[in-house]
Protein backbone atom coordinates (compact mmCIF):
# COMPACT_ATOMS: atom_id res chain seq x y z
CA UNK A 1 0.00 0.00 0.00
CA UNK A 2 1.42 3.68 -0.79
CA UNK A 3 1.44 5.77 2.23
CA UNK A 4 2.41 8.89 0.05
CA UNK A 5 -0.63 11.73 -0.03
CA UNK A 6 -0.66 13.88 -2.65
CA UNK A 7 -2.23 17.12 -1.72
CA UNK A 8 -4.26 19.19 -4.47
CA UNK A 9 -7.32 21.27 -4.26
CA UNK A 10 -10.19 21.56 -6.75
CA UNK A 11 -12.63 23.83 -7.06
CA UNK A 12 -16.17 21.54 -7.18
CA UNK A 13 -20.12 22.28 -7.36
CA UNK A 14 -23.36 21.21 -6.93
CA UNK A 15 -25.11 22.37 -9.93
CA UNK A 16 -26.47 19.82 -11.93
CA UNK A 17 -25.85 20.74 -15.80
CA UNK A 18 -28.39 18.21 -17.18
CA UNK A 19 -31.14 19.16 -15.11
CA UNK A 20 -33.17 21.12 -17.62
CA UNK A 21 -34.56 23.48 -14.50
CA UNK A 22 -30.78 24.44 -13.57
CA UNK A 23 -30.19 25.05 -17.27
CA UNK A 24 -32.86 27.48 -17.32
CA UNK A 25 -31.59 29.19 -14.91
CA UNK A 26 -28.23 29.47 -15.77
CA UNK A 27 -29.55 31.00 -19.22
CA UNK A 28 -32.43 33.00 -17.56
CA UNK A 29 -29.13 34.63 -15.63
CA UNK A 30 -27.49 35.12 -19.08
CA UNK A 31 -30.23 36.56 -20.50
CA UNK A 32 -30.53 39.41 -17.41
CA UNK A 33 -26.92 40.44 -18.06
CA UNK A 34 -27.56 40.82 -21.91
CA UNK A 35 -30.99 43.35 -20.55
CA UNK A 36 -29.02 44.63 -18.20
CA UNK A 37 -25.77 45.85 -19.49
CA UNK A 38 -28.30 46.87 -22.33
CA UNK A 39 -30.45 49.52 -20.47
CA UNK A 40 -27.30 50.76 -19.10
CA UNK A 41 -25.73 51.78 -22.14
CA UNK A 42 -29.10 53.40 -23.58
CA UNK A 43 -29.64 55.23 -20.57
CA UNK A 44 -26.35 56.46 -19.60
CA UNK A 45 -24.13 55.92 -22.52
CA UNK A 46 -23.62 59.63 -22.65
CA UNK A 47 -22.23 59.90 -18.90
CA UNK A 48 -18.76 59.47 -17.30
CA UNK A 49 -19.64 56.76 -15.14
CA UNK A 50 -21.13 54.53 -17.57
CA UNK A 51 -17.81 52.38 -17.09
CA UNK A 52 -17.86 52.45 -13.39
CA UNK A 53 -21.87 51.25 -13.47
CA UNK A 54 -21.39 48.53 -15.87
CA UNK A 55 -18.40 46.92 -13.77
CA UNK A 56 -20.60 47.31 -10.42
CA UNK A 57 -23.59 45.47 -12.17
CA UNK A 58 -21.66 42.94 -13.54
CA UNK A 59 -19.66 42.38 -10.52
CA UNK A 60 -23.49 42.07 -9.24
CA UNK A 61 -24.21 39.36 -11.59
CA UNK A 62 -21.14 37.61 -11.30
CA UNK A 63 -21.64 37.26 -7.65
CA UNK A 64 -25.15 36.15 -7.87
CA UNK A 65 -24.17 33.15 -10.35
CA UNK A 66 -21.63 32.21 -8.36
CA UNK A 67 -24.32 32.34 -5.36
CA UNK A 68 -26.53 29.81 -7.62
CA UNK A 69 -23.34 27.51 -8.93
CA UNK A 70 -22.39 27.40 -5.24
CA UNK A 71 -18.96 26.31 -5.37
CA UNK A 72 -16.85 24.29 -2.56
CA UNK A 73 -13.04 23.28 -2.56
CA UNK A 74 -12.37 19.43 -1.95
CA UNK A 75 -8.82 18.71 -0.40
CA UNK A 76 -6.95 15.47 -0.85
CA UNK A 77 -4.57 16.54 2.07
CA UNK A 78 -4.63 15.95 5.84
CA UNK A 79 -4.09 18.19 8.29
CA UNK A 80 -1.74 15.56 10.31
CA UNK A 81 -0.52 12.11 9.66
CA UNK A 82 0.98 9.91 12.63
CA UNK A 83 3.70 7.02 11.46
CA UNK A 84 3.85 4.40 13.87
CA UNK A 85 6.60 1.42 13.09
CA UNK A 86 7.01 -1.84 14.56
CA UNK A 87 10.23 -2.36 16.38
CA UNK A 88 11.30 -4.92 13.91
CA UNK A 89 11.55 -2.92 11.29
CA UNK A 90 14.90 -2.13 10.16
CA UNK A 91 16.01 1.07 10.57
CA UNK A 92 16.53 1.69 6.01
CA UNK A 93 13.52 0.94 6.14
CA UNK A 94 11.83 3.36 8.18
CA UNK A 95 14.06 6.16 6.75
CA UNK A 96 12.47 5.27 2.90
CA UNK A 97 8.72 5.62 4.32
CA UNK A 98 10.13 9.16 6.48
CA UNK A 99 11.20 10.60 3.44
CA UNK A 100 7.58 9.79 1.29
CA UNK A 101 5.95 10.74 4.14
CA UNK A 102 7.88 14.36 4.77
CA UNK A 103 6.40 15.99 7.52
CA UNK A 104 4.54 12.77 9.31
CA UNK A 105 5.05 12.95 13.01
CA UNK A 106 6.34 9.64 14.37
CA UNK A 107 4.55 8.21 17.41
CA UNK A 108 5.67 6.09 20.22
CA UNK A 109 3.89 2.99 20.87
CA UNK A 110 2.60 4.12 24.41
CA UNK A 111 1.74 7.58 23.74
CA UNK A 112 -0.81 6.36 21.14
CA UNK A 113 -3.45 8.75 23.10
CA UNK A 114 -1.33 11.68 23.29
CA UNK A 115 -1.28 12.81 19.64
CA UNK A 116 -4.06 14.13 17.54
CA UNK A 117 -3.57 12.66 13.67
CA UNK A 118 -6.37 12.21 11.08
CA UNK A 119 -4.12 9.79 9.25
CA UNK A 120 -2.35 6.63 11.27
CA UNK A 121 0.37 5.23 9.03
CA UNK A 122 1.19 2.00 10.17
CA UNK A 123 4.54 0.16 9.24
CA UNK A 124 4.97 -3.47 10.12
CA UNK A 125 2.83 -5.91 12.09
CA UNK A 126 4.42 -7.09 15.53
CA UNK A 127 2.60 -4.90 17.79
CA UNK A 128 1.27 -5.28 21.29
CA UNK A 129 -2.35 -5.98 22.06
CA UNK A 130 -2.36 -2.76 24.09
CA UNK A 131 -1.03 -0.70 20.44
CA UNK A 132 -4.97 -1.71 18.76
CA UNK A 133 -6.79 -1.04 21.98
CA UNK A 134 -5.05 2.33 22.30
CA UNK A 135 -6.33 3.11 18.74
CA UNK A 136 -9.50 1.70 19.37
CA UNK A 137 -10.26 4.08 22.28
CA UNK A 138 -9.39 7.32 20.40
CA UNK A 139 -11.92 9.48 20.74
CA UNK A 140 -11.43 10.45 16.76
CA UNK A 141 -10.62 7.40 15.09
CA UNK A 142 -7.92 8.01 12.33
CA UNK A 143 -7.79 6.28 9.35
CA UNK A 144 -5.76 3.98 9.10
CA UNK A 145 -2.95 2.66 6.41
CA UNK A 146 -0.94 -0.74 6.58
CA UNK A 147 1.77 -1.38 4.96
CA UNK A 148 3.02 -4.96 6.23
CA UNK A 149 7.13 -5.10 6.35
CA UNK A 150 8.56 -8.85 5.91
CA UNK A 151 12.49 -9.68 5.51
CA UNK A 152 13.65 -11.45 2.90
CA UNK A 153 13.19 -14.54 1.97
CA UNK A 154 10.57 -14.85 4.71
CA UNK A 155 7.18 -16.14 3.61
CA UNK A 156 4.22 -13.45 2.74
CA UNK A 157 0.32 -13.43 2.00
CA UNK A 158 0.73 -17.06 2.20
CA UNK A 159 -3.02 -19.09 2.07
CA UNK A 160 -4.08 -22.29 1.40
CA UNK A 161 -6.96 -24.86 1.86
CA UNK A 162 -7.45 -25.82 5.26
CA UNK A 163 -9.56 -28.82 4.42
CA UNK A 164 -9.96 -30.34 1.32
CA UNK A 165 -11.56 -33.55 -0.29
CA UNK A 166 -9.02 -36.61 -1.10
CA UNK A 167 -8.30 -36.18 -5.06
CA UNK A 168 -9.44 -32.19 -4.87
CA UNK A 169 -6.82 -29.92 -6.00
CA UNK A 170 -4.35 -28.18 -3.08
CA UNK A 171 -3.03 -24.71 -4.16
CA UNK A 172 -0.50 -22.95 -1.98
CA UNK A 173 0.01 -19.13 -2.96
CA UNK A 174 2.06 -16.78 -1.46
CA UNK A 175 5.12 -14.19 -1.91
CA UNK A 176 8.65 -14.37 -1.17
CA UNK A 177 11.51 -11.71 -1.72
CA UNK A 178 14.83 -13.61 -2.65
CA UNK A 179 18.26 -13.03 -2.56
CA UNK A 180 18.84 -14.56 -5.47
CA UNK A 181 17.55 -17.70 -8.00
CA UNK A 182 16.54 -20.26 -6.18
CA UNK A 183 14.10 -23.13 -6.04
CA UNK A 184 10.74 -23.01 -3.92
CA UNK A 185 9.52 -26.72 -3.41
CA UNK A 186 6.64 -28.55 -1.57
CA UNK A 187 7.52 -31.30 -0.18
CA UNK A 188 5.86 -34.54 1.77
CA UNK A 189 7.97 -37.34 3.56
CA UNK A 190 10.67 -36.18 1.47
CA UNK A 191 8.94 -36.34 -1.98
CA UNK A 192 8.64 -33.16 -3.86
CA UNK A 193 5.13 -32.70 -4.54
CA UNK A 194 5.70 -29.27 -6.85
CA UNK A 195 8.20 -26.84 -7.64
CA UNK A 196 8.95 -23.37 -8.69
CA UNK A 197 11.74 -21.12 -9.82
CA UNK A 198 12.50 -18.10 -8.19
CA UNK A 199 14.25 -14.70 -9.34
CA UNK A 200 15.58 -12.05 -7.78
CA UNK A 201 13.38 -9.61 -6.10
CA UNK A 202 9.37 -10.29 -5.35
CA UNK A 203 8.17 -13.11 -6.23
CA UNK A 204 4.30 -14.25 -6.13
CA UNK A 205 4.42 -18.14 -6.62
CA UNK A 206 1.51 -21.06 -7.26
CA UNK A 207 2.05 -24.51 -5.91
CA UNK A 208 -0.64 -27.12 -6.52
CA UNK A 209 -0.93 -30.89 -6.22
CA UNK A 210 -3.40 -33.37 -5.76
CA UNK A 211 -4.53 -34.23 -2.23
CA UNK A 212 -3.51 -38.12 -1.90
CA UNK A 213 -4.23 -38.96 1.81
CA UNK A 214 -6.64 -38.97 4.25
CA UNK A 215 -6.66 -37.37 7.69
CA UNK A 216 -4.14 -34.99 8.84
CA UNK A 217 -1.15 -33.63 6.33
CA UNK A 218 1.51 -32.06 7.02
CA UNK A 219 3.55 -31.27 4.25
CA UNK A 220 6.88 -28.41 4.33
CA UNK A 221 7.78 -25.57 1.78
CA UNK A 222 11.65 -25.85 1.26
CA UNK A 223 13.74 -22.89 0.02
CA UNK A 224 16.86 -24.48 -1.54
CA UNK A 225 17.03 -27.43 0.92
CA UNK A 226 15.97 -25.37 3.57
CA UNK A 227 12.85 -25.82 5.45
CA UNK A 228 11.10 -22.21 5.92
CA UNK A 229 7.58 -23.35 7.19
CA UNK A 230 4.92 -26.02 7.31
CA UNK A 231 1.48 -26.59 5.54
CA UNK A 232 -1.07 -28.78 7.23
CA UNK A 233 -4.24 -29.37 6.26
CA UNK A 234 -7.02 -31.90 6.30
CA UNK A 235 -7.99 -34.40 3.70
CA UNK A 236 -11.82 -35.99 3.46
CA UNK A 237 -12.52 -39.19 2.30
CA UNK A 238 -12.67 -38.99 -1.66
CA UNK A 239 -15.82 -39.93 -3.45
CA UNK A 240 -15.08 -42.30 -5.98
CA UNK A 241 -16.41 -41.90 -9.63
CA UNK A 242 -18.17 -43.32 -12.12
CA UNK A 243 -16.41 -43.11 -15.13
CA UNK A 244 -17.78 -43.49 -18.43
CA UNK A 245 -16.18 -43.98 -21.86
CA UNK A 246 -18.12 -43.20 -25.16
CA UNK A 247 -15.86 -43.89 -28.05
CA UNK A 248 -15.91 -44.58 -31.93
CA UNK A 249 -13.66 -47.27 -32.01
CA UNK A 250 -11.20 -48.95 -28.94
CA UNK A 251 -7.70 -47.53 -28.46
CA UNK A 252 -4.82 -48.43 -26.03
CA UNK A 253 -4.86 -44.87 -24.45
CA UNK A 254 -8.53 -44.57 -23.52
CA UNK A 255 -8.13 -49.21 -22.60
CA UNK A 256 -5.52 -48.06 -20.54
CA UNK A 257 -6.63 -45.23 -18.51
CA UNK A 258 -10.32 -47.02 -17.72
CA UNK A 259 -8.17 -50.05 -16.18
CA UNK A 260 -6.12 -47.54 -13.81
CA UNK A 261 -9.05 -45.95 -13.02
CA UNK A 262 -10.39 -49.13 -11.95
CA UNK A 263 -7.43 -49.67 -9.83
CA UNK A 264 -7.70 -46.61 -7.93
CA UNK A 265 -11.19 -47.79 -7.24
CA UNK A 266 -13.72 -46.07 -9.49
CA UNK A 267 -15.58 -47.52 -11.54
CA UNK A 268 -15.87 -47.07 -15.55
CA UNK A 269 -17.98 -48.22 -18.20
CA UNK A 270 -15.67 -48.65 -21.56
CA UNK A 271 -18.16 -48.40 -24.79
CA UNK A 272 -16.86 -48.48 -28.27
CA UNK A 273 -17.59 -49.34 -31.71
CA UNK A 274 -16.12 -52.38 -33.16
CA UNK A 275 -18.12 -52.44 -36.47
CA UNK A 276 -21.36 -51.40 -37.58
CA UNK A 277 -23.92 -52.22 -35.06
CA UNK A 278 -21.65 -54.09 -32.92
CA UNK A 279 -20.35 -52.25 -30.02
CA UNK A 280 -17.86 -53.60 -27.48
CA UNK A 281 -18.64 -52.97 -23.33
CA UNK A 282 -16.36 -53.66 -20.31
CA UNK A 283 -18.33 -53.02 -17.30
CA UNK A 284 -15.32 -52.44 -14.41
CA UNK A 285 -16.47 -51.94 -10.38
CA UNK A 286 -19.93 -52.42 -11.37
CA UNK A 287 -20.18 -48.92 -13.05
CA UNK A 288 -23.54 -47.63 -13.51
CA UNK A 289 -25.05 -43.68 -13.52
CA UNK A 290 -21.74 -41.73 -14.53
CA UNK A 291 -20.08 -38.64 -13.22
CA UNK A 292 -17.90 -38.22 -16.09
CA UNK A 293 -18.08 -38.86 -19.53
CA UNK A 294 -14.76 -39.55 -21.50
CA UNK A 295 -14.94 -39.21 -25.34
CA UNK A 296 -13.22 -37.45 -28.27
CA UNK A 297 -14.71 -33.79 -29.79
CA UNK A 298 -16.96 -35.92 -32.73
CA UNK A 299 -19.32 -37.12 -30.08
CA UNK A 300 -19.64 -33.35 -28.94
CA UNK A 301 -23.38 -33.10 -30.10
CA UNK A 302 -24.38 -36.59 -28.54
CA UNK A 303 -27.48 -36.57 -27.00
CA UNK A 304 -25.46 -38.36 -24.40
CA UNK A 305 -23.04 -35.50 -23.87
CA UNK A 306 -25.47 -33.19 -23.37
CA UNK A 307 -27.88 -34.67 -21.07
CA UNK A 308 -25.14 -35.54 -19.06
CA UNK A 309 -23.69 -31.67 -19.20
CA UNK A 310 -27.17 -30.24 -17.93
CA UNK A 311 -27.58 -32.61 -15.29
CA UNK A 312 -24.53 -31.40 -14.08
CA UNK A 313 -22.11 -34.08 -14.88
CA UNK A 314 -19.26 -33.95 -16.30
CA UNK A 315 -17.30 -34.11 -19.58
CA UNK A 316 -13.52 -34.72 -20.81
CA UNK A 317 -12.44 -34.32 -24.19
CA UNK A 318 -9.05 -36.30 -25.27
CA UNK A 319 -7.45 -37.08 -28.36
CA UNK A 320 -7.85 -33.71 -30.44
CA UNK A 321 -5.99 -33.80 -33.78
CA UNK A 322 -7.09 -30.38 -35.39
CA UNK A 323 -7.49 -28.48 -32.22
CA UNK A 324 -8.90 -25.40 -33.66
CA UNK A 325 -11.72 -27.56 -35.68
CA UNK A 326 -12.74 -29.23 -32.58
CA UNK A 327 -12.52 -27.00 -30.14
CA UNK A 328 -15.03 -24.70 -32.44
CA UNK A 329 -17.38 -28.17 -32.75
CA UNK A 330 -17.24 -28.44 -29.25
CA UNK A 331 -18.17 -24.61 -28.38
CA UNK A 332 -21.33 -25.18 -31.18
CA UNK A 333 -22.40 -28.07 -29.51
CA UNK A 334 -22.01 -27.51 -25.71
CA UNK A 335 -21.92 -23.25 -25.61
CA UNK A 336 -18.44 -22.70 -24.49
CA UNK A 337 -15.50 -20.50 -25.18
CA UNK A 338 -12.71 -22.43 -25.49
CA UNK A 339 -10.04 -20.92 -28.01
CA UNK A 340 -6.54 -22.24 -28.32
CA UNK A 341 -3.67 -20.53 -30.60
CA UNK A 342 -0.97 -22.29 -32.42
CA UNK A 343 2.57 -22.16 -30.95
CA UNK A 344 4.58 -24.40 -32.83
CA UNK A 345 4.80 -25.84 -36.64
CA UNK A 346 6.25 -29.23 -35.04
CA UNK A 347 3.62 -32.16 -35.15
CA UNK A 348 4.14 -31.62 -30.77
CA UNK A 349 5.49 -29.69 -28.26
CA UNK A 350 7.29 -31.23 -24.98
CA UNK A 351 5.44 -30.87 -21.88
CA UNK A 352 8.03 -33.03 -20.27
CA UNK A 353 10.42 -35.74 -20.73
CA UNK A 354 8.05 -38.10 -21.47
CA UNK A 355 4.65 -36.27 -22.02
CA UNK A 356 3.80 -34.64 -25.38
CA UNK A 357 1.07 -32.45 -26.60
CA UNK A 358 -0.63 -31.05 -29.51
CA UNK A 359 1.53 -27.68 -30.42
CA UNK A 360 -1.61 -25.78 -29.45
CA UNK A 361 -2.26 -23.47 -25.90
CA UNK A 362 -5.23 -22.31 -24.77
CA UNK A 363 -6.20 -18.55 -24.80
CA UNK A 364 -6.77 -17.73 -21.09
CA UNK A 365 -10.69 -16.71 -20.33
CA UNK A 366 -11.81 -15.44 -16.77
CA UNK A 367 -14.30 -17.61 -16.28
CA UNK A 368 -12.30 -20.59 -17.41
CA UNK A 369 -9.74 -22.97 -15.09
CA UNK A 370 -6.23 -24.04 -16.37
CA UNK A 371 -4.80 -27.22 -14.83
CA UNK A 372 -1.73 -26.25 -13.55
CA UNK A 373 1.10 -28.44 -15.44
CA UNK A 374 -0.82 -29.06 -18.47
CA UNK A 375 -2.51 -27.90 -21.21
CA UNK A 376 -6.08 -29.14 -19.84
CA UNK A 377 -8.67 -26.28 -19.66
CA UNK A 378 -12.01 -26.38 -18.09
CA UNK A 379 -15.16 -24.28 -18.32
CA UNK A 380 -18.11 -24.69 -15.85
CA UNK A 381 -21.53 -24.27 -17.10
CA UNK A 382 -24.42 -26.27 -15.59
CA UNK A 383 -21.60 -29.09 -15.54
CA UNK A 384 -17.87 -28.65 -16.06
CA UNK A 385 -16.50 -29.56 -19.55
CA UNK A 386 -12.69 -30.17 -19.62
CA UNK A 387 -10.27 -30.06 -22.96
CA UNK A 388 -7.22 -31.82 -22.71
CA UNK A 389 -4.38 -31.20 -25.59
CA UNK A 390 -2.19 -34.14 -24.61
CA UNK A 391 -0.94 -36.49 -26.86
CA UNK A 392 -0.80 -40.54 -25.54
CA UNK A 393 -0.02 -41.31 -22.04
CA UNK A 394 0.42 -44.95 -21.72
CA UNK A 395 4.01 -44.76 -22.71
CA UNK A 396 4.88 -43.83 -19.33
CA UNK A 397 3.54 -46.92 -17.96
CA UNK A 398 5.12 -48.77 -20.27
CA UNK A 399 8.73 -47.55 -19.80
CA UNK A 400 8.20 -48.27 -15.79
CA UNK A 401 6.95 -44.49 -14.75
CA UNK A 402 3.98 -45.67 -13.31
CA UNK A 403 4.20 -42.91 -10.40
CA UNK A 404 4.09 -39.92 -13.43
CA UNK A 405 1.22 -41.55 -14.86
CA UNK A 406 -0.77 -41.41 -11.62
CA UNK A 407 0.38 -37.87 -10.96
CA UNK A 408 -0.90 -36.47 -14.65
CA UNK A 409 -4.06 -38.20 -14.41
CA UNK A 410 -5.08 -36.90 -10.60
CA UNK A 411 -4.15 -33.66 -11.50
CA UNK A 412 -6.40 -34.22 -14.63
CA UNK A 413 -9.60 -35.62 -12.45
CA UNK A 414 -9.32 -32.88 -9.94
CA UNK A 415 -9.86 -30.14 -12.36
CA UNK A 416 -12.46 -32.49 -14.62
CA UNK A 417 -14.37 -33.73 -11.04
CA UNK A 418 -18.24 -32.50 -10.72
CA UNK A 419 -19.31 -30.87 -7.92
CA UNK A 420 -18.60 -33.19 -5.07
CA UNK A 421 -21.16 -33.73 -1.52
CA UNK A 422 -21.14 -31.42 1.55
CA UNK A 423 -17.73 -30.12 2.05
CA UNK A 424 -16.66 -27.77 4.65
CA UNK A 425 -14.02 -25.86 3.07
CA UNK A 426 -11.55 -23.00 5.37
CA UNK A 427 -8.69 -20.69 4.39
CA UNK A 428 -5.34 -21.48 5.92
CA UNK A 429 -3.61 -20.89 7.90
CA UNK A 430 -5.79 -20.32 10.50
CA UNK A 431 -4.51 -18.69 14.14
CA UNK A 432 -5.25 -18.48 17.56
CA UNK A 433 -7.34 -15.39 18.68
CA UNK A 434 -7.20 -14.21 15.23
CA UNK A 435 -11.09 -14.35 13.42
CA UNK A 436 -11.85 -17.13 10.94
CA UNK A 437 -14.66 -17.48 8.52
CA UNK A 438 -15.62 -21.46 7.22
CA UNK A 439 -17.91 -22.59 4.09
CA UNK A 440 -20.07 -25.06 3.98
CA UNK A 441 -21.18 -26.23 0.32
CA UNK A 442 -23.68 -28.44 -1.10
CA UNK A 443 -24.90 -29.15 2.77
CA UNK A 444 -28.92 -30.23 2.40
CA UNK A 445 -30.25 -29.13 4.97
CA UNK A 446 -27.47 -26.64 6.42
CA UNK A 447 -26.66 -27.54 10.17
CA UNK A 448 -27.99 -24.79 12.44
CA UNK A 449 -24.74 -24.71 14.70
CA UNK A 450 -21.54 -26.13 13.88
CA UNK A 451 -18.91 -27.13 16.67
CA UNK A 452 -15.39 -26.27 16.79
CA UNK A 453 -13.35 -27.70 19.45
CA UNK A 454 -15.31 -26.71 23.04
CA UNK A 455 -17.13 -23.75 20.97
CA UNK A 456 -20.55 -23.90 19.41
CA UNK A 457 -21.12 -21.64 16.45
CA UNK A 458 -24.15 -20.65 14.89
CA UNK A 459 -24.34 -21.09 11.16
CA UNK A 460 -25.80 -18.51 8.88
CA UNK A 461 -27.81 -19.56 5.29
CA UNK A 462 -26.85 -17.66 2.26
CA UNK A 463 -29.28 -15.29 0.92
CA UNK A 464 -28.85 -16.90 -2.76
CA UNK A 465 -28.26 -20.31 -2.38
CA UNK A 466 -30.05 -22.09 0.40
CA UNK A 467 -27.47 -25.36 0.44
CA UNK A 468 -24.37 -22.53 1.13
CA UNK A 469 -23.45 -21.45 4.79
CA UNK A 470 -20.70 -19.58 6.45
CA UNK A 471 -19.50 -20.04 9.95
CA UNK A 472 -17.81 -16.95 11.97
CA UNK A 473 -15.61 -17.75 15.00
CA UNK A 474 -12.47 -17.40 16.96
CA UNK A 475 -10.25 -20.23 17.76
CA UNK A 476 -8.85 -20.17 21.17
CA UNK A 477 -6.98 -22.88 21.17
CA UNK A 478 -3.79 -24.03 18.93
CA UNK A 479 -2.95 -27.72 17.69
CA UNK A 480 -5.14 -29.73 15.63
CA UNK A 481 -9.28 -28.83 16.31
CA UNK A 482 -12.00 -31.49 16.00
CA UNK A 483 -15.05 -30.49 14.46
CA UNK A 484 -17.17 -33.48 15.79
CA UNK A 485 -18.72 -34.16 12.24
CA UNK A 486 -19.15 -37.45 11.25
CA UNK A 487 -15.98 -37.42 8.86
CA UNK A 488 -13.91 -36.33 12.05
CA UNK A 489 -13.09 -33.01 9.92
CA UNK A 490 -10.20 -31.23 11.98
CA UNK A 491 -8.89 -27.92 11.66
CA UNK A 492 -5.11 -27.12 11.94
CA UNK A 493 -4.82 -24.01 14.60
CA UNK A 494 -1.32 -22.22 14.50
CA UNK A 495 0.12 -20.35 17.68
CA UNK A 496 2.55 -18.98 16.32
CA UNK A 497 3.81 -17.09 13.00
CA UNK A 498 4.80 -14.34 11.27
CA UNK A 499 2.16 -14.35 9.33
CA UNK A 500 -0.38 -14.54 12.31
CA UNK A 501 0.67 -10.64 13.19
CA UNK A 502 -0.09 -9.98 9.26
CA UNK A 503 -3.56 -11.85 9.65
CA UNK A 504 -4.19 -9.86 12.89
CA UNK A 505 -3.21 -6.60 11.53
CA UNK A 506 -5.18 -6.86 8.29
CA UNK A 507 -8.86 -7.96 10.46
CA UNK A 508 -7.73 -5.07 12.92
CA UNK A 509 -7.79 -2.51 9.99
CA UNK A 510 -11.05 -3.39 9.03
CA UNK A 511 -13.01 -4.15 11.50
CA UNK A 512 -11.78 -0.19 13.01
CA UNK A 513 -12.45 0.89 9.32
CA UNK A 514 -16.05 -0.61 9.48
CA UNK A 515 -16.68 0.43 13.29
CA UNK A 516 -15.48 4.15 12.12
CA UNK A 517 -17.91 4.11 9.30
CA UNK A 518 -21.07 2.86 11.10
CA UNK A 519 -20.55 5.42 13.78
CA UNK A 520 -20.65 8.05 11.04
CA UNK A 521 -17.42 9.08 10.40
CA UNK A 522 -15.93 9.77 6.91
CA UNK A 523 -14.36 7.18 4.95
CA UNK A 524 -12.75 9.11 2.41
CA UNK A 525 -9.54 11.28 2.53
CA UNK A 526 -11.31 13.87 1.20
CA UNK A 527 -12.14 17.58 3.34
CA UNK A 528 -14.55 19.85 1.93
CA UNK A 529 -14.98 23.02 2.13
CA UNK A 530 -17.36 26.15 1.05
CA UNK A 531 -17.89 29.32 1.95
CA UNK A 532 -20.53 29.98 4.73
CA UNK A 533 -24.27 31.79 3.55
CA UNK A 534 -23.27 34.62 6.18
CA UNK A 535 -19.92 35.64 4.09
CA UNK A 536 -22.52 35.17 0.83
CA UNK A 537 -25.06 38.05 2.75
CA UNK A 538 -22.18 39.96 3.60
CA UNK A 539 -20.89 39.61 0.05
CA UNK A 540 -23.99 40.35 -1.45
CA UNK A 541 -25.14 43.55 0.44
CA UNK A 542 -21.52 45.07 -0.72
CA UNK A 543 -22.37 44.87 -4.28
CA UNK A 544 -25.68 46.30 -3.65
CA UNK A 545 -24.41 48.76 -1.57
CA UNK A 546 -22.22 49.94 -3.84
CA UNK A 547 -24.67 50.28 -6.61
CA UNK A 548 -26.97 52.35 -4.33
CA UNK A 549 -23.79 54.78 -3.34
CA UNK A 550 -22.80 55.24 -6.73
CA UNK A 551 -25.07 57.69 -8.16
CA UNK A 552 -25.49 59.77 -5.24
CA UNK A 553 -21.52 60.27 -5.46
Amino acid sequence: MNLARITHRMIHTDFNWTEPVDLTLLLAATALLAVQCGLLYTRHRHSGRVGIRLILNVILWLSAVVWILDPYFKSSSRSKIGLLIAENVPSEVVGDIRDRLAGAEVIRQDAIGTGLVDTLAIVGQEFPNTVFASVRQLKNVPDLHWEPYFAREELSDLHWKGILRKGGMQRIVGSIQATGKKTLHVRYAGQTLDSVMLNVGTNNFRLAFPAFSEGRTTTTLDLNGQTIDTVRFFTLPGQKLTIRFLLDAPDFETRNLATWLGKQGHAALYEATLSTDIRSKLNINRAAEPDLIITTAANAADAVIRKAVNAGKSVLFLQLGDPAAELRAINAALGTRFQAAKISNEESVPVSTSLTAQPFRFEPQRFQARASHYPVMTEKTTGIIAVSLLNETFPMQLSGDSTAYGKVWSEILAYARPAQASVIECDAPVFQNVPVTMHLNNFQPIPPFLTVGQDTVPTITSAVNDRSATVAFLPVQNGWVSLHDSLNTELYVQDYSSLRYASRMQHFIQSTQKLKVAAGGRDDSFATKKLPGWAWLTWLMLCLAALWIEPKL
